[in-house]
């Protein structure tokens, strides 16, 4: 169980890593279009949320069923980073919406809410790969 979880969270944190560090920001530099590159990049950071929500579930049980002796705030840790990013599709991510269609894409509004977002974003990567190295210290 324990490799299984090292697994999934080194998956998890690729993901987050590599969607927000890597393709996002590829996106705007190679598309011409930045709407149809925001678009394309808020469809990943939604895809990445839910598949974090997937993961958590999955990593939350493995450490329930698989290690007795860990207690059960560590056994349901990798919930927050999938809440950062629930809280961020289902809080920000509207408020954001409207205020890139009222505003437009360059208002104060927009780009507040886009730090709001991309500040609960680098959270859960930063708590997923917290998450991953706390399980590589454990011995088997």
């Amino acid at each position: 169980m324990t490799l299984a979880r090292r697994l999934l969270l080194a998956l998890w944190a690729g993901l987050l890593v590599s969607v927000g560090a890597l393709v996002a920001p590829t996106l705007f530099s190679i598309l011409a279009n930045r709407l149809v590159a925001g678009r394309i990049a808020a469809e990943l950071f939604r895809r990445a949320t839910f598949a974090s929500v997937v993961l958590a579930l999955l990593v939350c049980t493995l450490g329930w069923y698989g290690t007795p002796a860990r207690p059960v705030f560590r056994r349901l840790a990798p919930l927050a980073p999938a809440a950062a990013l629930l809280l961020s599709e289902f809080a920000v991510r509207p408020v954001l919406e409207v205020a890139r269609v009222a505003q437009g894409a360059g208002s104060a509004a927009f780009i507040a809410w886009h730090a709001v977002s991309a500040a609960l974003y680098a959270l859960a990567t930063l708590l997923t790969v917290v998450l991953l190295a706390e399980e590589l210290k454990r011995t088997p």
